[in-house]
C-alpha cells in the first residue's frame, strides 16, 4: 500500500488512498496527463501499465509520437483509483488531487503538455471541452503548449478510434519536436 501523504490536507473525498505518483524525468519538457488509475496501476504502483499502459509506450508514443518515455514524465490528474469499475473520477476528487498535479507541474516545468482524455483535458484547457472537438489541435496555455489526445484505453473498448488515437500522438511527437504544420487553435 502507497498511502497518499497528502490525504488528509486535500480534503480528498477518496476513502482508497493507495497513491500512484508520476513517473518521468524532472524537469522535463514533455508532460502525459491521463485521467485517474486503473486496476494495474493500482496494484503495482505506476503510471500507464497494463493493457492501455503496454498500447500507450510501444503503440502510440514509440511508434506514433516517435518519443521514449525514458524522455517524458507520465502522471495522472487523480492520483488513486476511483473504484473497482475505474468510473470517471468527481469533482471533488479533481479538485483534491489537481493541487498535486500543479505542484507536479511546477516541478517538471513542462513546455509540451499531452492531456490524454476528456477529464485531464478539461481541468487544463477549458471544463466544457468536448473530445470530439478539440483532439489533435495545438492550444497555448500560458507558457505551455498543451494538445488533448484520446486516451489509449478508448481504442480497446472501441478498436475504430485505434486509428484516432494514433493520429492525435503522431501530430503530439509533431508539435514537441517543432513540426509548423501542426494545427492551432485558440484556446476554449
Amino acid at each position: 500500500m502507497r498511502p497518499c501523504p497528502d490525504h488528509d490536507t486535500l480534503g480528498c473525498p477518496m476513502e482508497h488512498i493507495n497513491r500512484v505518483n508520476g513517473e518521468g524525468p524532472t524537469p522535463c519538457h514533455i508532460m502525459l496527463i491521463g485521467e485517474a488509475p486503473g486496476k494495474w496501476e493500482d496494484k503495482k504502483g505506476h503510471v500507464f501499465v497494463g493493457k492501455s499502459g503496454s498500447e500507450f509506450d510501444r503503440v502510440y508514443l514509440e511508434k506514433c509520437a516517435r518519443l521514449s518515455r525514458r524522455n517524458v514524465y507520465v502522471t495522472n490528474l487523480v492520483k488513486c483509483r476511483t473504484n473497482e469499475k475505474d468510473r470517471d473520477p468527481t469533482m471533488a476528487e479533481v479538485v483534491a488531487c489537481s493541487k498535486i498535479l500543479s505542484r507536479e507541474m511546477d516541478e517538471v516545468m513542462p513546455k509540451f503538455v499531452g492531456t490524454i482524455g476528456r477529464m485531464s483535458t478539461r481541468w487544463l484547457l477549458d471544463p466544457s471541452a468536448k473530445m470530439e472537438k478539440v483532439h489533435g489541435f495545438g492550444y497555448q496555455v500560458g507558457s505551455i503548449l498543451v494538445m488533448p489526445l484520446y486516451h489509449p484505453a478508448f481504442g480497446l473498448h472501441n478498436t475504430v478510434m485505434m486509428r484516432h488515437i494514433m493520429e492525435d500522438f503522431e501530430r503530439f511527437g509533431r508539435m514537441v519536436r517543432g513540426d509548423s504544420s501542426v494545427m492551432w487553435k485558440e484556446a476554449p
